[in-house]
């Protein structure tokens, strides 16, 4: 799970989060670059609250596996889909962390 800690380190490394009003041409709600170290989120494409927080976290994950060095292409989805749920059942203060340190 992602961790308070983890979430830290890469806002100290400089990660941002670009909010996109465009929508994406494969329709996805959010995208990590690792050569910008952004997040960017699809506006458009949110449904919900839930949505954008599940949106954030997930991408979060994806920029603490690149800084790991794991491997970060659409084969992993899946398990960085279940990450970011287990993370937003089990440890709540890690996306309350990230609306604090990214003013959301």
């Amino acid at each position: 799970m992602l961790s308070k800690k983890e979430v830290i380190r890469l806002y100290n490394d400089g990660l941002t989060i670009r909010w996109r009003r465009k929508r994406h041409p494969q329709q996805l709600k959010g995208e990590y670059d690792p050569v910008g170290f952004e997040v960017h989120i699809y506006t458009p494409h949110l449904t919900s609250e839930h949505d954008r927080d599940m949106t954030l976290l997930h991408e979060f994950v994806h920029a603490r596996d690149d800084r790991k060095g794991l491997p970060n292409n659409r084969t992993c989805y899946p398990r960085v889909e279940r990450e970011a749920e287990a993370t937003h059942q089990r440890r709540p203060g890690v996306l309350a962390l990230i609306k604090e340190l990214y003013e959301i």
